[in-house]
């Protein structure tokens, strides 16, 4: 497990159009709950919006693997976290334990779900839907060497237990625009 793919968000490109979210709901054909969701937040009122698309982090470290007491979690060797929710008793210790929210309760089959990263697509070399539906490519994802690097973009936004967890996520926090005056 050399290399992790992780997730690549660029704050500046994200405008909360929701197609991230549309696009993993019909892909996997789920009902009642989001993989993937787009928050906002302000860090300050006069501040202007953030939009974040979020999902299952991919954790190096997943609590979910660990608590997780009929072992329906597994790590696949490029970091992607795989739920096989077919033992699942709807325990709630992952959806309780995941300090992102990531793992919840599908209402249709009172099972575990949660984002997969769109292994299927991975195996055939494409990128996951939501990625590829992003409109702005404010969402992508790459694969990197296993460092903790990309944590430090990550510590400014106060993200849970970050240190524990090591979310596999890369943010690129918004930039001040630039206005240029031609004259004449």
């Amino acid at each position: 497990m050399s290399e992790q793919i992780i997730f690549f968000i660029d704050l500046n490109k994200c405008i909360d159009c929701k197609t991230c979210e549309m696009a993993c709901i019909d892909y996997h054909g789920i009902t009642g709950i989001h993989r993937r969701k787009v928050v906002s937040f302000q860090k300050a009122v006069t501040e202007q919006k953030l939009y974040l698309s979020l999902s299952c982090n991919h954790c190096k470290n997943p609590v979910c693997i660990a608590i997780c007491p009929e072992n329906n979690y597994r790590k696949r060797r490029d970091g992607v976290v795989v739920l096989d929710s077919s033992n699942c008793k709807a325990c709630m210790r992952c959806v309780q334990a995941c300090p992102f929210e990531a793992p919840k309760i599908n209402p249709k089959t009172n099972r575990a779900d949660k984002c997969n990263l769109c292994v299927d697509r991975l195996d055939q070399e494409l990128k996951p839907i939501c990625v590829s539906n992003c409109p702005t490519g404010g969402l992508n994802i790459i694969k990197t060497r296993r460092s903790n690097k990309h944590l430090q973009h990550l510590r400014s936004l106060d993200f849970p237990i970050m240190t524990y967890t090591y979310p596999s996520i890369d943010i690129i926090t918004r930039t001040e625009g630039r206005i240029f005056w031609r004259e004449g």
